[in-house]
This record gives C-alpha cells, sequence and structure tokens, in this order.
C-alpha cells in the first residue's frame, strides 16, 4: 500500500526543518568552528537522505515480498506486510500453459507481488535459459503463423510457441463458496479493481437513439452499450456496481464478427484473468507492437488491427547490427496522438513501473522519442529507462497486453489515474476542488457557439460559487499545470477532442458533458474513458457530422451544465448513497 500524502509531507517538512537548522547553525558559527561544520554536514545529509528515501517509497507501489523459489512447480511468495494469505507463483496447464499468481489481497497488494515476480522471473531466464552468442535469425521459419488477439482463444494459440511464456494474474472471486448464487459486484471488489463505485452514464434522446438503433453507428455502439440507454439526468446520483459487459467488450465495428452482438458470456461470466503479460525471447517488434518471434507473428487487438494481420513477411527495415538485450513495448497504431498517447500507450505500462524501476536497462518502445513521453515517464518515476522507437530486435521482449482502439483498457487505466493522483497530491500542491472547466478548441471540432457557451457555463458556475476555467489549447498550459488543473475539477465541458483524455487526472466522481458527433463520425470512446473511471458522463448530439464544429445550442449546453451543478451542490446525497449491484 502507497504511503500516505500526510504522512510524506510530515516527512518532507521535518526533513526541512533539518535544513534549515543547520543553516542557522552554519552562520552562526565562527569561522574555526569545525565541530559545528561537521553537524552541519551530517544534518544537511540526514535531511537529504531522508527526503530520498520517502520519495522512493512515495513512487513505489508498496512494499516488496520475498518470493521463494522452490524446484517443483509451485513457489510460495512470502510478503513482508503480511496482507496476502499464502500467495502463489504456480505453473499451470488449464486451460492453457502459463504462470499463475494467486494471490488473494487486495488490488495493489496483487499488483506489487506481481511485480516482485516478475522481477525473479526476469534473474532466472537471464540466469538459465538467456542464449547471449545467439545471433541467427529468429523469425525466419518457412511457415508462419499468425495469431491474432481478437480471438477469445488467442492465449491459448500463443501458449503453443516455446519461446513464448504468458503470466497471468486471475481473477480473485471474493464471494465465499457458501454465496455462490450471489451475483458479483464491484461495489465490494477491492481485489480486481481499483475504483469500486461507478455511475450511469447519460445521454440526450438523439444521442440515445443512435446507441439503441442497430446500425446506426460504424462503431457499434448498439452492441458495446446492449441497446441501453437513458435520458434521465438524475439517474447519475446512484452509486452502481460496473456491468460485467464491461469488462469483457471489445470494438464491435462493423467489418468485425461482434457487429451483430457477442457471445453470451460477454453479459454474465467473469473474465479469466485481471490482468496477463507476455515474454517473448527473440524477436522483431514493429512500432506498432506487432511482434515477430521465429515461427510465430503476433498482432495485438489495436487500431488498424485488421491492417497489420496481413502478410507474413518480417518487417524490411529491421537494423542489421543492433539487437537490444531487453525492451518493454507501448507504441501502438496512431500513437503520437495526444489520446492515443494518454489512453492506450501510457496505460499498458501503468501496472509494472515497480518492474521498469527497478530494472533501469529495460528499455521502453514508444511511438515517438518526444518531450511530452520523456516528461510523462520521469512523473511515473521512469526517468532511468531510455526510450527507443522504430523496428526493434530484441533478445528478451516483456510485452504487456494491449489497449483496444478507442477503448480504454479498465485497469490499466485505473492505476495510470491513481499513479498520476499520488504524483499531483505529493509534487503540485493541489488546489481546492471546485473548478468547472470549458475546453476550448481552436483548430476543427470546435463549439460552434463557443462565445455564447463560455459566456453561459461562466454565469451558471458563479451563481453555483464555483470557480470557472477556459482550458485552452492554443496555447497549451503546461503538462503539470493541466493535470493540477483538471484534479480540482468537479465538472468537464467540451466538445469532441483530445484534451477530454485530461479526465483521466480528474478525480472519481467527476462530471463529464460532452458534445458527441453525428454519425458517421461519432465516436464515445470518452463516454467509455469516463465510466470505467468512475466518473458521470453526459452526451448531446450535435446537430450535424462536426467535421469542423460541434453544433450544440449555447442554450442546451447551459440548460445541462445547470443541472449538473444542481447535483454537484447537493452532492452529500452522492457521497452517502449505498452502491448497488448492476
Amino acid at each position: 500500500m502507497m504511503l500516505a500524502v500526510k504522512e510524506i509531507n510530515t516527512a518532507k517538512t521535518r526533513a526541512m526543518d533539518l535544513m534549515c537548522w543547520g543553516k542557522r547553525k552554519l552562520f552562526a558559527a565562527p569561522n574555526n568552528s569545525r565541530k559545528v561544520r561537521c553537524t552541519v554536514i551530517i544534518s544537511a545529509l540526514a535531511a537529504g537522505i531522508y527526503v530520498y528515501a520517502l520519495h522512493q517509497m512515495a513512487n513505489t507501489i508498496s512494499p516488496n515480498p520475498m518470493v521463494l523459489w522452490n524446484d517443483n512447480d509451485t513457489r510460495r511468495i512470502v510478503s513482508r506486510d503480511k496482507k496476502c494469505a499464502e500467495p502463489t507463483w504456480n505453473q499451470v496447464q488449464d486451460p492453457f500453459p502459463a504462470l499463475k499468481l494467486d494471490a488473494p489481497c487486495r488490488f495493489f497488494d496483487r499488483i506489487r507481488l506481481l511485480n516482485e515476480a516478475l522481477i525473479q522471473m526476469r534473474l532466472q531466464i537471464i540466469n538459465k535459459e538467456w542464449m547471449p552468442n545467439d545471433t541467427g535469425n529468429h523469425s525466419g521459419d518457412n511457415k508462419i503463423n499468425i495469431v491474432g488477439a481478437a480471438k477469445d482463444n488467442y492465449l491459448h494459440q500463443l501458449a503453443n510457441f516455446s519461446q513464448v511464456t504468458i503470466v497471468t494474474l486471475p481473477w480473485y472471486e471474493q464471494i465465499q463458496q457458501s454465496h455462490k448464487t450471489q451475483r458479483w459486484s464491484s461495489c465490494n471488489d477491492t481485489s480486481n479493481l481499483v475504483i469500486q463505485d461507478y455511475y450511469q452514464w447519460t445521454a440526450d434522446e438523439n444521442l440515445c437513439k443512435l446507441i439503441r438503433t442497430p446500425g446506426m453507428t460504424n462503431h457499434g455502439y448498439d452492441v458495446i452499450y446492449n441497446r441501453t440507454c437513458t435520458t434521465e439526468v438524475n439517474r447519475t446520483i446512484q452509486k452502481q456496481s460496473l456491468n460485467v459487459l464491461a469488462l469483457n467488450a471489445k470494438p464491435a465495428a462493423r467489418s468485425n464478427s461482434t457487429k451483430l452482438g457477442y457471445p453470451l458470456h460477454y453479459y454474465n461470466t467473469l473474465p479469466q484473468n485481471t490482468l496477463h503479460f507476455h515474454i517473448i525471447r527473440h524477436g522483431i517488434v514493429t512500432p506498432n507492437s506487432v511482434v515477430h518471434s521465429r515461427n510465430l507473428k503476433f498482432v495485438q487487438l489495436g487500431c488498424r488491427y485488421t491492417v497489420m494481420l496481413n502478410g507474413t513477411e518480417k518487417p524490411k527495415d529491421v537494423p542489421n547490427n543492433t539487437q537490444y538485450e531487453e525492451i518493454f513495448p507501448i507504441s501502438q497504431y496512431w500513437g503520437y496522438g495526444f489520446f492515443h498517447k494518454m489512453v492506450e500507450n501510457i496505460p499498458r505500462l501503468a501496472p509494472f513501473v515497480d518492474f521498469l524501476r527497478r530494472n533501469p536497462q529495460i528499455k521502453i518502445l514508444v511511438k515517438e522519442r518526444d518531450r511530452l513521453t520523456r516528461e510523462i515517464l520521469d512523473i511515473l518515476g521512469l526517468s532511468q529507462n531510455e526510450m527507443i522507437s522504430g523496428v526493434c530486435r530484441a533478445k528478451l521482449i516483456y510485452l504487456p497486453r494491449s489497449v483496444m482502439c478507442g477503448f480504454a483498457g479498465v485497469q490499466e487505466t485505473q492505476i495510470a489515474s491513481s499513479l498520476y493522483h499520488n504524483y499531483i497530491q505529493l509534487n503540485l500542491r493541489p488546489e481546492k476542488r471546485n473548478k468547472v472547466i470549458l475546453i476550448r478548441r481552436s483548430g476543427k471540432r470546435k463549439f460552434k457557439y463557443q462565445a455564447l457557451i463560455e459566456k453561459a457555463v461562466k454565469n451558471a458556475t458563479l451563481d453555483y460559487k464555483l470557480d470557472f476555467v477556459v482550458f485552452k489549447d492554443n496555447p497549451l498550459p503546461s503538462f503539470r499545470e493541466t493535470m493540477r488543473m483538471f484534479y480540482a475539477a468537479v465538472l468537464v465541458v467540451a466538445p469532441h477532442g483530445a484534451g477530454l483524455s485530461n479526465v483521466i487526472f480528474s478525480q472519481p466522481g467527476t462530471f463529464v458533458i460532452e458534445g458527441v458527433c453525428r454519425p458517421p463520425r461519432a465516436n464515445l470512446c470518452y463516454l467509455r474513458l469516463s465510466h470505467i473511471l468512475g466518473h458521470h458522463w453526459h452526451g448531446l448530439l450535435s446537430g450535424d457530422g462536426c467535421e469542423w464544429e460541434v453544433n450544440v445550442a449555447a442554450e442546451t449546453i447551459m440548460l445541462t451544465v445547470r443541472q449538473h451543478l444542481q447535483i454537484i451542490t447537493n452532492n452529500g446525497s452522492l457521497e452517502q448513497s449505498q452502491c448497488i449491484r448492476y
């Protein structure tokens, strides 16, 4: 469990007091007072070590456990804080060959144990299985087998390749055997999710009609949301469980086999795993995280998935003279875009920051080595891990599961958001949470009536005695200032666009009002992002296609904002309401 922010701040204050005391002694001491000088130096060193140690503790998910490795297929893990009852690390064959971590405890303790197990596994692979002198072509066998992650059984297929090790953190069911008739609920599930309380998302009647009607959107939102939509804004007040479908659903474009509906188990069966991870020995990785290894081509489920499935040839631009020892790919198609970077790429490494921090020699494969990506990695405590890009050849590939196109991953997103929250609390002096943020876009997809909307939202905000802030994209505020701003938000109003990705910094329970594009450009990626972060989302459909402008009347936004502000000011009922099963 992470060190409490209050304890960190107290420790930092104490360290600063030590340094100030040393400074006073230094100025008060005569020039020849060697004893005082030594005392000052020691106090300064002690203060520095104190701050450094506490920062290291704060940046770690939780204290490290010990792993006792045995010769048999079961390895016992001993947690130093004894929060897990007999966690084990098992080699299993059913339903497919994998290494499985059984850890019956809280979510972040399970993630901590998973990181420690990966650290130990890495040492074992390097010491026993790694062949540094083997420089042959490991991707050019005669028959190439393509494994695509869109198939429900792709892990079964992947497990057939000897160069691949699958690591799983199985879904832990807290329901006792005697209560098996009780349905799962996120309300009390602290083992598989960061967030327990969720809220009903809502929309205006025009948008609800699109979601309820089959075939109205290119992305198959009628299938993804089970043709269910409500216009009753007050329904968002009640805390509720996350729907099982939100854990299982995949993008349902017209070209996919899911365009007519998901299999029945998507609606009523929990996932087998909370998280899973792939370790691949000797391979070539493309900038979209497609892996070629010996007779395997492995394509993860991301943007342009069907395009990347085509062909069996390895990339032609593989550097002949460069082979990395260990890499951690997170790059996916369109990863240079802000939404795809923040929601699809970066969250892939969030569950494994401990593993990467403690192995700074592992290089992170990113879509582009730009200043923003470097800043985000620094914030996550990964400043020592080198960024690489392009097509890469590596001896060990640590491949996290992908995040689907425009479809935020539940656990990855929640962990990333939690890490950002901890950073904000420790380093950015968070402001009072009372801001209503209006996002002003300067390019395409801006509000058609931006000036009128700004005036209406500002007046409503002042009437409810909250702070009104305009988030501008030209010029953009600094990344850290953006984090700080959205962390203090109670309501975010915006046309569809990348600026809404910043709700990942907002605290659970934030209200989000989005101007949504009409088909064929209708995209509800921020609905899913907001919902799995525990936010309240409401959609207003644009009057036209919004190629350049989002056409939502200023009066419509004013009425919607005031309706939501009324709920926010009565937030006592929100806090006191009981989470109900879906």
